[in-house]
């Protein structure tokens, strides 16, 4: 049995407190404890990294400096990112080659945001006013809150963490109360690198006695969430009241529109891959399938096919095609929306809820719907689970209209081998990520984020430091002042 104790200047601090189990979701038993952190323990961190940001070593560097500590920071990934996997797995069931393959290339996110730093220089600016120049100084806000889910913890901390410290900030992360251990973990191997005292503070617990502190914090400057829709109103509602700027990366609806005309072998891997790896639990889950009407049954029968021959089992056995979802809580999430689909009278071809009896955990496999009404739950609202629901069209236009019929507009995957009509749909539909014949590609040059109730704000890209970076003008006279009463 483990314990995790908040990470502040440095070190982990003793802790005499409550705590808050993590459970396996492979066995649904507890194999570690974290603190359970309240105002007391926000104010604490926040102040220290108030402090560094403001004095000590970090403070005295430039963005050349800075981006020196990422590349120390990367290097230590490159060679220790494997002690961050077990951690991960234990708290969230992920399978191995799946978090092996993200947490292999986390140094990427840092040597990439240490390259965009070493950039960092004043911007010239036009003015139309004799006798002065001016041009703008970056300046990055102090101190920032990340708040991260449980779903893919370190990936996403990096998207966040990177390039605030590229442009100078400090941070403190509150991880998810289901998944907070890898966090703590790759605190201590980031201090152990070079990142100095106070840079990244972690503290643990639940949002409504930590998390709504560190964003209410008056020394906050910046606050970075990912997260529901539901939480992603609360954060921006309390960073309102102190009037921080947030960036806000929420849920998902995804749409995937296949034409008749796509591959379809690609496309029905595409389909997989955007909803039942990580077992949807991604915010760009491709969880609603409009298909062109003439090929549906095609597709179907390949996809039913492929589907029942995954094969759940233990997240550590890399032969293990369907792992846990992350917790109970979700586990009873998803598998009500499955019933209530089916009263609803959607057409349940493959449930998920049975596929996987007898094998204890948080398991739901593979689940597909047909005849879903468009005022359903199940397409309407996020599921964050393995869980397809499938429609029809008959025309482009058809397809689009489905497409945009939603709340939610993150990401969306259009296939077909017809260049100008993927061009068309994709400009057409209202998201900030749409996929032409391939799904749920990441890479640090490349902006995320989303539009209605997805969120705003964008991550990653060229522009993501500028995100957490203030333009200072700075105006110089060239010329003696005149008498302004003459």
């Amino acid at each position: 049995m483990r314990s995790y104790t908040p990470f502040i200047s440095g070190k982990f601090i003793d802790w005499q407190g409550d705590t808050i189990p993590s459970i396996n979701p492979a066995t649904g038993l507890v194999w570690s404890h974290i603190a359970r952190c309240d105002t007391s323990e926000a104010d604490v961190a926040i102040r220290d990294a108030d402090l560094a940001f403001r004095a000590g070593p970090w403070a005295q560097l430039d963005p050349s400096g800075r981006a020196d500590v990422l590349d120390a920071m990367a290097d230590m990934l490159e060679e220790r990112w494997e002690e961050l996997v077990e951690p991960e797995i234990l708290d969230n069931g992920k399978r191995i080659t799946e978090v092996r393959g993200q947490l292999s290339g986390l140094h990427c996110w840092y040597r990439y945001f240490a390259a965009e730093a070493r950039k960092l220089a004043p911007v010239p600016q036009s003015n139309s006013t004799p006798g002065v120049t001016s041009e703008g100084h970056w300046s990055p806000y102090g101190v920032v809150v990340a708040i991260t889910p449980w779903n893919s913890p370190l990936m996403i901390l990096a998207w966040k963490l990177a390039p605030a410290l590229a442009a100078g900030n400090t941070v403190v992360v509150k991880p998810s109360e289901m998944a907070s251990a890898s966090t703590l973990e790759f605190a201590r191997l980031a201090c152990e690198a070079g990142l100095p005292p106070g840079v990244l503070n972690v503290v643990t617990g639940w949002g409504h006695e930590v998390g709504e502190a560190l964003v209410r914090h008056p020394l906050t400057r910046k606050v970075s969430f990912t997260g529901s829709d539901i939480g992603g109103r609360k954060v921006a509602q309390a960073a309102a009241g102190q009037v921080v700027p947030t960036t806000l990366e929420l849920g998902g609806k995804s749409p995937q529109v296949v034409f008749a005309d796509c591959d379809l072998d690609s496309a029905i891997n595409g389909v997989m891959s955007g909803i039942f790896l990580s077992n949807g639990q991604t915010c760009v889950a491709g969880s609603r399938l409009i298909v062109e009407a003439r090929i549906k049954d095609a597709m179907i029968s390949r996809l039913l096919e492929r589907s029942r021959s995954l094969k759940p089992g233990d997240p550590f056995d890399p032969n293990t095609q369907i792992a846990p979802l992350a917790n109970e809580p979700h586990l009873r999430k998803v598998t009500a929306m499955i019933e209530q689909a089916k009263a609803d009278g959607a057409n349940c071809l493959l449930d998920g809820t049975q596929t996987v009896k007898g094998i204890g955990g948080y398991y739901v496999g593979p689940t597909i719907f047909d005849q879903v009404s468009l005022d359903m739950q199940i397409w309407r609202e996020e599921v964050f689970g393995p869980v397809l629901s499938i429609t029809t069209f008959e025309s482009e236009d058809e397809a689009i209209a489905l497409a945009n019929d939603s709340d939610y507009g993150l990401s969306a995957g259009v296939w077909t081998t017809d260049a100008a009509k993927a061009a068309r749909v994709a400009e057409a539909i209202c998201a900030g990520t749409v996929y032409i014949n391939h799904y749920r590609s990441v890479d640090p040059g490349s902006p995320i984020g989303g539009v209605k109730l997805s969120g705003y704000g964008r991550e990653l890209g060229p522009g993501a430091i500028t995100d957490f970076l203030q333009v200072k003008s700075i105006w110089t006279g060239t010329t003696p002042v005149s008498n302004p009463f003459l």
